[in-house]
């Protein structure tokens, strides 16, 4: 059977109340992905305690059922593994994240949007004598709403919350930081009850990385290298978060999502969404407070503050952060970045999904308005709406580059395939037994015939390599050096590296390398990013199996020994990416990378700190012993999973690496070539969802310049719902294309995405007391558009 991983990204946007809709979004997406994995876990009935719960809910389990019926054309699984937000978008990712990372509800936070959302509960308290003067000008407010607003806000209960807004404190943030900060711990730890330790979202052998963006109102200097003068300095106020989660081995994910973070990840919610105006800037003395208020502790505060925000105890109070959609409202920089990088399980389906809930209206441009816009329009317009509105037509130009340059490797590699082949199959004892020893001699005589077959191209292909290690060893003693100081070093540490290696390379008897001791032992010894490369590739040729055509002469494969085996080179992968972690090291080589940071050194003092930094990692990374281990396992452990012809096939891929190596990294530069695929865009918003869109339907969230829903309970159940039923039609059509042009039952594949409407309904019924007459509306549409359903018992 064909097996897809459907593989999505997600870009949430900053939009004020539009987070409670945002949030509807998130879980469902929550709820498609934990259906998938339980549905899988229940397939392979693995030892691994990652154990679903006796009973799902209603939605998750329609979401079975639409896999199930996928399941004759393709066995599909559905992944996150990258999230970025802005604001609004920042929350909502935050929570997002920590569901997935660690399989936790999201019930704590519905409530907290739907309960605390409000400004009666947001509002900061005031003092007597403030709200005594104000409320003798209540009857100028009482005309202002109801001459200007009436006519466009019809609810009592939101024109009687915007007067008693407009009482609120004046020229301060009428908005309280703490008492979000207090909601948001609340919501996180409450996410902990019953948690099962060992349980994830996350396959093995992958990652999460979330990215949440915050704007430091201070700022840092940045130093940018020039001819003359020899540099300029800037200030920089965007700071990008990143939260990571990696599933290393059974019983052990490696995560910055779990209880003990939840300090650090709530004041990235506070900052994130700290609206200039609305909400104080957010402060670490802040998140200090309420901690201390609550006899809580933030175990993880100086690591990061050093790692994420560069500030120490004494930096730390000249800084302050307000919303992060200021310097980058549509974050997918960021994930386009990460997702180029990510090993693939099975065949990939990627889609890099953005959350837009209120997208551009279609107008034709002679009824664009032509009028001069005013003083305080301009002003209101520079500052806040264009900002936030930045556009995103040159991040989805680049992934539409990298589609292009996918197809056209893919189509390379093939073509390259069958010479390759016939290279290295000469290097392979025909009778002998396949031993680890033999494995590592074909190896090197392949790379070395492979190199020596490059001619002058392997000039550029070995620049490119060395100059790669740099960049990675300087970001390597970057992270080692733990200050300031030594990240804005990080680019004069590459140019020292990089001048070593070069001149290495060009004091070789050997013209361009290739057969130098020096060069040789330099890149055996501290070349991580090659075997990472050539265990991916690997992995890629290993996938290619999963796909049975009854016409060869092959057997069946045996898919759970498949499994097994992947699941050994990933650890191999995990064990490698370590290397690159300045956790993986000690006291010593801490030293060591301070050593290379301290200030006036000679140069001779300089070239022996580098010597001495270089024969450190060389033997700390320990990369022999991993040649050893990996020649064993392709020699032992695949000769055991695989038949005669799938082992040969597996091996050559392994020993021919370096000709492949030549052709693809010069064009890659970077690590992976294991998701060689394309990245397609899909949009989340009231417009895309078709199946349910009426025409003139609103979020009512969008009102009073989307702090609309703050006002009204009933609002923010609207929009919650309607979150949960866009992002639930959306997604079926995005795993409906996942598995290609194959042929289905549309009657069925319609009843699938009526019952998972219907599902959302019977879970939110008791659950939003507000729109009761809303919900049975949706009901009687769902069940007109799919008559199927019309005489179905609302029980689903």
């Amino acid at each position: 059977m064909k097996e897809v991983e459907l593989r999505l990204a997600l870009v949430l946007y900053g939009g004020v109340s539009l987070a409670i809709y945002m949030h509807g979004v998130s879980r469902e997406i929550l709820n498609l992905v934990r259906a998938s994995s339980y549905r899988l876990e229940r397939k392979s009935n693995s030892n691994f305690r990652n154990k679903p719960p006796e009973k799902m809910g209603p939605t998750q389990t329609a979401y079975q059922d639409l896999l199930d019926l996928l399941a004759p054309v393709a066995d599909v699984r559905v992944v996150v593994d990258a999230i970025a937000g802005a604001s609004a978008g920042g929350v909502n990712g935050i929570m997002l994240g920590r569901a997935l990372a660690h399989d936790l509800p999201l019930d704590s936070h519905s409530e907290m949007w739907l309960e605390n959302a409000d400004v009666t509960r947001l509002a900061r308290p005031q003092s007597g004598l403030s709200r005594y003067f104000k409320m003798s000008v209540s009857p100028v407010l009482d005309r202002l709403v109801s001459a200007r607003l009436s006519r466009r806000i019809e609810s009592p209960e939101t024109q009687d919350k915007l007067r008693q807004f407009m009482q609120s404190r004046w020229f301060s943030p009428p908005f309280s930081g703490e008492r979000f900060i207090g909601w948001m711990l609340d919501a996180s730890l409450k996410m902990e009850v019953q948690r099962d330790a060992e349980r994830t979202l996350i396959p093995r052998g992958q990652t999460l990385d979330l990215f949440v963006t915050i704007t430091d109102y201070n700022g840092v200097k940045r130093r940018i290298l020039l001819d003359d003068p020899d540099f300029v300095e800037e200030w920089d106020h965007r700071r990008i978060l990143n939260f990571h989660a990696a599933h290393r081995s059974p019983h052990y994910v490696d995560s910055q999502f779990d209880a003990r973070c939840i300090p650090e990840l709530v004041f990235a919610a506070r900052a994130t969404s700290s609206f200039p105006g609305a909400f104080p800037p957010a402060t670490v003395a802040e998140m200090e407070r309420v901690l201390a208020r609550r006899d809580e502790k933030w175990l993880n505060k100086d690591q990061f503050l050093a790692k994420c925000l560069r500030l120490s105890d004494e930096t730390m109070a000249r800084h302050c952060f307000v919303d992060g959609s200021v310097v980058m409202n549509k974050p997918f920089a960021p994930v386009i970045d990460v997702i180029k990088d990510r090993p693939a399980a099975r065949e990939v389906a990627r889609r890099l999904i953005y959350v837009d809930p209120t997208p551009l209206e279609q107008a034709p441009d002679d009824q664009r308005s032509t009028e001069l816009p005013g003083f305080f329009r301009v002003i209101l317009a520079s500052l806040a709406h264009i900002p936030r509105n930045e556009p995103i037509g040159d991040d989805l130009k680049e992934l539409e580059q990298n589609n292009r340059r996918s197809r056209w490797l893919s189509q390379l590699v093939d073509t390259a395939a069958p010479m390759v082949q016939e290279a290295v199959s000469g290097f392979l004892p025909k009778r002998r037994a396949i031993t680890a020893e033999i494995v590592a001699n074909c190896r090197r005589q392949a790379t070395a015939t492979a190199f020596e077959q490059a001619g002058f191209a392997f000039l550029n292909y070995q620049s490119l390599k060395l100059h790669a290690l740099a960049e990675r060893l300087a970001k390597l003693v970057s992270g080692l050096g733990g200050t300031d100081e030594a990240s804005r070093q990080e680019e004069g540490l590459l140019t020292l590296f990089y001048e070593r290696f070069s001149g290495i390379a060009a004091a070789s008897a050997d013209q361009l390398g290739r057969t130098d001791p020096a060069v040789i032992a330099l890149l055996r010894g501290l070349d991580v990013d090659y075997r990472i490369r050539r265990l991916r590739f690997v992995i890629r040729k290993l996938n290619g199996f999963y796909n049975y055509d009854p016409s060869s002469d092959l057997p069946p494969p045996d898919t759970e020994e498949l499994d097994r085996l992947k699941g050994l080179l990933y650890d191999q992968v995990d064990h490698l990416t370590w290397r690159w972690q300045d956790r993986f090291y000690g006291g010593r080589s801490q030293e060591l990378a301070e050593e290379l940071c301290a200030g006036g050194l000679t140069t001779d003092s300089r070239e022996a700190a580098v010597r001495r930094f270089l024969d450190g990692m060389t033997q700390m990374m320990g990369l022999a012993d991993l040649d050893r281990l990996q020649d064993e396992l392709f020699a032992e452990a695949a000769a055991g999973s695989l038949d005669k012809e799938r082992h040969t096939a597996l091996l050559e891929a392994y020993i021919g690496f370096g000709f492949y190596d030549l052709i693809t990294f010069p064009v890659l530069q970077r690590n992976d070539f294991s998701e060689v695929t394309e990245i397609l865009v899909d949009r989340i918003s009231p417009r895309d969802a078709e199946s349910l869109y009426t025409e003139g339907f609103e979020l009512k969230g969008k009102q009073l310049n989307t702090f609309g829903a703050f006002f009204n309970r009933s609002w923010r159940e609207h929009d919650y719902l309607w979150g949960r039923l866009n992002a639930a039609d959306r997604l079926v059509s995005v795993v409906l294309s996942s598995i290609g042009d194959a042929p289905l039952p549309q009657p069925e594949v319609n009843q699938a995405r009526a019952r998972i409407f219907l599902a959302i309904l019977e879970e939110e019924r008791g659950k939003l007391p507000e729109i009761q007459e809303e919900i049975e509306r949706i009901d009687a549409l769902i069940r007109s558009i799919y008559p199927d359903f019309a005489h179905v018992a609302e029980e689903v």
